[in-house]
C-alpha cells in the first residue's frame, strides 16, 4: 500500500503544532509547563485507547494486575501522565539552560563517570525510556560530559529536526542510527559520551534475553560499541521528586572484557543491561514507556 497523499500535509501540520507546544513550554514557568504536561499525558490516556490497552496489558504481563495495591489500569494512567509531563519539560529545557536543570537534578554515583570524562576518554551511557530521559543527558552535558546521542531518525523529517535542534540548544549533538556504526565508534574514540536507549524492541536483529521473566529482543550496539572501542558501558535513570525536581543515579558501571569472545561478551553485557533496567521500572514502575510493544518480536524457533 502507497503513502497517503495526504501524509506531507499532516506532517506539516504536526510540525507547526509542535513549534507552538514548544513556545508556550519555554513561555511558561517550568512547573506551568509540566503540569500542562500532566493534562496532556491525561488526555492521551482517554484518547489512545490502542496504546492505553497496550500499557495496561505490559504491566499486567510484567508486574501482575495489581502492583502493591495500585491496579495495572491506574499505573498505566499514572504512566501517560508522566510522560506528558516529561514531554513538554523537554521542549522548555533550553530556557532552563544548564545552571538551571543543575539546579533541578541531583546527581548521584557520576563523580566516577565525569572524572572520566575529564581524561578525554569515551564511554557509552545507557538509560531507559524512563522518567524524563532527556533531561538526564542534559543533566550530564550541563555536569560537564561531553555527551553525543545515537538515535533512529523520524519518519517526520521536521519533527527530527525541530527534536535536534533542541538537543543542540543543550549542547548535544545527535548521531543518526542508519548511517553504519563508523560514526559512533570514532566518536567514542575521540573521547565522546555516546547516549543510548537500548529499552525498546530490536525486531529481527536483536539478541533475544529476558526482562521481566519473558525474552524480548534487545539492541546489542551498546555493547559491540563498548567491547570495539574498549570502553565501559553506565547505565542511569532518572526519577522524580516533589517539587519539580529530579534525582539522577548510576546504577551499574559495566566494563568489557577484550581479551572474551565478542558474542558471549557481548550477550553478558547485553544481559547486564536488561537486568539493570528492570531493577529501575520495578523501583518507579509508573516511570517507564509501557505503551511501546516491547516483547513484540518472538525468540527464533531454532
Amino acid at each position: 500500500m502507497g503513502r497517503s497523499p495526504f501524509r506531507p500535509l499532516r506532517q506539516r501540520l504536526e510540525v507547526l503544532a509542535l513549534h507552538s507546544v514548544g513556545f508556550l513550554a519555554r513561555a511558561l514557568p517550568f512547573g506551568w509547563t509540566s503540569a500542562v504536561g500532566a493534562g496532556v499525558g491525561l488526555l492521551a490516556f482517554h484518547l489512545m485507547g490502542r496504546r492505553r490497552r497496550i500499557a495496561i496489558e505490559n504491566i499486567t504481563r510484567a508486574l501482575g494486575p495489581e502492583i502493591d495495591g495500585v491496579p495495572a489500569l491506574e499505573l498505566a494512567r499514572r504512566t501517560f501522565v508522566q510522560l506528558g509531563r516529561s514531554f513538554l519539560e523537554f521542549l522548555a529545557l533550553p530556557r532552563l539552560g544548564h545552571r538551571g536543570i543543575l539546579a533541578r537534578v541531583e546527581m548521584i554515583g557520576f563523580d566516577p563517570l565525569l572524572e572520566w570524562a575529564r581524561t578525554g576518554r569515551g564511554a557509552v551511557v545507557l538509560t531507559a525510556h524512563y522518567g524524563n530521559w532527556e533531561l538526564l543527558g542534559a543533566s550530564m552535558r550541563a555536569a560537564g560530559a561531553p555527551i553525543e546521542y545515537l538515535l533512529p531518525p523520524q519518519s517526520n523529517e521536521g519533527s527530527d529536526a525541530y527534536f535536534d535542534r533542541i538537543r543542540l540548544d543543550l549542547g548535544i549533538p545527535a548521531i543518526k542510527i542508519g548511517y553504519g556504526m563508523r560514526g559512533a565508534l570514532k566518536a567514542l574514540r575521540s573521547g565522546a559520551f555516546l547516549g543510548m536507549l537500548p529499552d525498546q524492541d530490536a525486531r529481527k536483529v536483536g539478541l533475544h534475553v529476558p526482562f521481566f521473566g519473558r525474552p524480548a529482543s534487545t539492541h546489542t550496539g551498546p555493547a559491540r560499541l563498548a567491547y570495539h572501542a574498549r570502553c565501559p558501558i553506565a547505565v542511569g535513570l532518572i526519577e522524580r521528586e516533589p517539587g519539580g525536581r529530579f534525582r539522577a543515579r548510576v546504577l551499574a558501571t559495566l566494563t568489557p572484557d577484550p581479551e572474551s569472545d565478542e558474542r558471549r561478551e557481548v550477550e553478558r553485557l547485553t544481559r547486564a543491561v536488561n537486568e539493570t533496567i528492570e531493577a529501575g521500572v520495578r523501583r518507579r514502575p509508573d516511570h517507564w514507556y509501557w505503551l511501546h510493544r516491547r516483547w513484540k518480536t518472538p525468540p527464533p524457533t531454532s
